[in-house]
């Protein structure tokens, strides 16, 4: 009985021995090294308004990406139409989160029930509204990184009565489209020019309008304008083309918001005459950290987001080729 006893002792000294070299391994592997635990990379939404100028987005792009380099983190980048619904919308944001999204930047529409959505949302996972915003109450604490478009809209105007004069009639020309850049930006201009007792029409293209198919738009015929303001890349960059190729707008000048390579060369040669441009880099760099949740010194909730008004003339200086080129710097 003694012995069987022993051995019976034996095994069960064998069996923790055993499960002693396996928990060493566990935790230290073969090497015998401490195992890392491996560092959790955050995977971050980015959906924007899609363009048919696939440049416009770079800059933006190329903020997100250097920040999500040096914060390690994993961007998908998915774009939508701008004509999408705030139905379509709600849904693009809901499939995000089931696809494991952990933070969401989003170019939303100014509606208010894609606000509630980002709102419920944001109870989730963190949400920064980036270059648009909502302007309902309902999205009032969604943070959000953006220019001062109304200040820019303010500031190109300017640059518009300087160069036309008083008495000419000037055509504001946007999409039919609800985003609160457009607006705002918008409402800067028709503020300056109201306060300057300019002559001024609006008008709101339809997507269909704003697709080059080989005909003027009725709207881009009149010869009684002294300048159009545009409100978007895709209008801008149709202007410069119909201006260039001599078929319309004669002497009328080009002004809008927005760039790509083909608006920056109209702009050289003459064909456009001034365009606002904001730090899209700054604002891709600076949603990421905030998605994050990392706290910079020197980034506030207001920080603003630099811009300028760039004509032929000013087209090469440093800042503004910091602007137009960031992603070159």
């Amino acid at each position: 009985m003694e012995v069987a006893g022993v051995s019976k002792n034996r095994k069960y000294a064998l069996l923790i021995a055993a499960g002693a070299i396996l928990f060493a391994w566990f935790i230290f592997g073969w090497d015998g090294l401490p195992r890392q635990e491996e560092e959790h990379i955050r995977q971050i939404s980015y959906l924007y308004r899609s363009n048919s100028v696939d440049e416009t987005q770079q800059a933006a792009k190329q903020g997100i990406d250097q920040a999500a380099k040096d914060y390690k983190c994993e961007i998908t980048a998915t774009a939508f139409d701008p004509a999408i619904t705030a139905k379509e919308q709600k849904r693009l944001i809901e499939k995000e989160v089931e696809n494991g999204a952990e933070a969401i930047l989003i170019e939303p529409l100014d509606d208010k029930k894609v606000a509630q959505e980002l709102k419920k949302v944001g109870k989730k996972v963190p949400v920064v509204q980036i270059n648009s915003w909502i302007r309902d109450e309902a999205a009032k604490d969604i943070e959000r990184v953006h220019v001062d478009y109304h200040k820019m809209g303010e500031e190109l105007a300017r640059k518009v009565q300087k160069d036309v004069g008083s008495g000419g009639k000037i055509l504001l020309l946007k999409s039919d489209m609800n985003y609160a850049d457009i607006e705002e930006a918008c409402q800067g201009v028709k503020d300056y020019l109201k306060d300057q007792n300019a002559i001024v029409e609006e008008y709101s293209m339809t997507a269909a309008e704003q697709k080059w198919a080989g005909t003027v738009p009725e709207i881009l015929k009149r010869t009684d304008v002294s300048a159009i303001i545009t409100f978007g890349t895709i209008q801008l960059e149709l202007c410069g083309k119909i201006k260039k190729e001599g078929l319309a707008l004669g002497d009328t000048r080009v002004y809008g918001i927005g760039k790509s390579n083909q608006i920056i060369s109209y702009l050289e040669e003459g064909k456009i005459s001034a365009i606002g441009v904001s730090s899209e880099y700054s604002a891709g760099y600076l949603s990421t950290v905030k998605a994050l949740g990392i706290d910079l010194p020197d980034v506030g909730r207001e920080r603003e987001i630099d811009f300028s008004v760039i004509d032929g003339k000013s087209i090469y200086t440093t800042e503004n080729q910091r602007l137009l080129f960031p992603f070159v710097q």
